[in-house]
């Protein structure tokens, strides 16, 4: 193995490459958006900037600790603009060892909703909890990575967010969790978007 992260974590390897194809192929991102992290003891692996998330291999991904520096990676890569949210997370969370930021269609449509996300179904109620959306700031910038910040260390440990016209943020205990909580978020704001409509 050419990188020391596969040596000493593979199972996170593995994982995080698993579930970052999966992400795209479940149609949670489109193009080259989205990335996706794990904890790999006290530093952070994460997907590379502009890498489509459908053809990520191990040797596109970057090391980094938790001040955002790269430890190891391709030097002609660089790790994903939003790697400071996802340090943030790390950093304030230390019960979360993998953190998705996906681009969801009816998600994204929630996002920009005045009102708080219904939560219709009791998967939803018991998984979910409640979903606070952090607000709309520049992708990649130390604003948005503060909001982000900011709303993961506040009350009741939260698992699901909505980014203001940007997506969504699902952290998790492990990484099956997490993409388990960015597919029941993105079903539940189908929900609610379609059941708005057809109120209408």
């Amino acid at each position: 193995m050419s990188n020391t992260w596969e040596r000493d974590f593979p199972r996170e390897t593995e994982e995080l490459l698993y579930y970052t194809k999966l992400v795209y192929d479940r149609k949670l991102v489109s193009a080259a958006g989205g990335n996706v992290s794990i904890r790999c003891g006290d530093n952070v692996l994460i997907t590379a900037s502009n890498d489509s998330l459908r053809d990520v291999r191990g040797e596109h991904l970057l090391l980094c600790d938790l001040e955002g520096r790269v430890l190891e990676g391709d030097p002609k890569r660089k790790p994903s603009k939003e790697t400071g949210f996802h340090i943030g997370v790390y950093r304030n969370r230390p019960e979360v060892h993998a953190v998705i930021h996906a681009h969801p269609c009816f998600s994204t449509i929630q996002s920009m909703e005045a009102e708080r996300m219904p939560l219709y179904t009791d998967s939803a109620k018991l998984k979910l909890g409640r979903v606070p959306v952090i607000p709309e700031a520049l992708p990649g910038s130390e604003q948005l990575a503060q909001y982000v910040a900011q709303a993961v260390s506040e009350g009741t440990p939260v698992f699901a967010y909505l980014l203001e016209a940007h997506g969504m943020i699902t952290l998790g205990r492990t990484m099956k969790e997490c993409f388990d909580l960015a597919e029941l978020l993105e079903d539940t704001a189908k929900i609610a978007v379609i059941k708005k409509l057809l109120g209408q």
